[in-house]
């Protein structure tokens, strides 16, 4: 069976737009009506799983967060345990002073920067999903205005 997506419905509906019959002596054409409605009807029942796409992204987002956050927590710990060990020597404590410091730059730097990359991916795939979501608003509400434009031309000729 066909996978089915909102692109491909969209892509469709312009095929068959773009293929339809010109209307004599006009800049207009002549599309099955039933034709384009069971399109747009398709895309709308398709736009759902798109945005559960854009939501899985936001929810592993924060799986991302919380992994860095639990992973700081760790190096955190572990240099805390660490310094206490060293502290107790009396000879290296100001060596355990300046690893305690290395390995806390250390562990904010690669927790903001899993953050940080977690959150440009995550706007990157919403914005992507936003895009698709207005490309198809822009062609339901194009082949909505053909139909209504469509229904109008055939109660004047009435």
């Amino acid at each position: 069976m066909k996978e089915k997506s909102v692109l491909k419905e969209i892509d469709e509906l312009r095929k068959i737009v773009l293929n339809a019959k010109r209307v004599p002596f006009s800049k207009y054409v002549s599309i099955d009506r039933t034709e384009i409605l069971s399109k747009i009807n398709t895309i709308e029942q398709l736009i759902p799983d798109e945005m559960k796409s854009a939501f899985f992204v936001d929810k592993k987002k924060e799986e991302i967060l919380q992994d860095a956050f639990r992973k700081r927590d760790e190096i955190l710990q572990k240099a805390k345990e660490e310094k206490e060990r060293l502290v107790s020597q009396s000879e290296i404590t100001k060596q355990a002073n300046a690893e305690r410091e290395r390995i806390l730059k250390e562990a904010r730097k690669e927790a903001n920067g899993i953050i940080k990359d977690a959150e440009n991916y995550a706007i990157r795939v919403l914005e992507q999903a936003n895009g698709v979501l207005e490309k198809a608003k822009v062609i339901i509400q194009k082949g909505k205005d053909s139909l209504t434009y469509e229904d109008s031309d055939s109660e004047d000729q009435e």
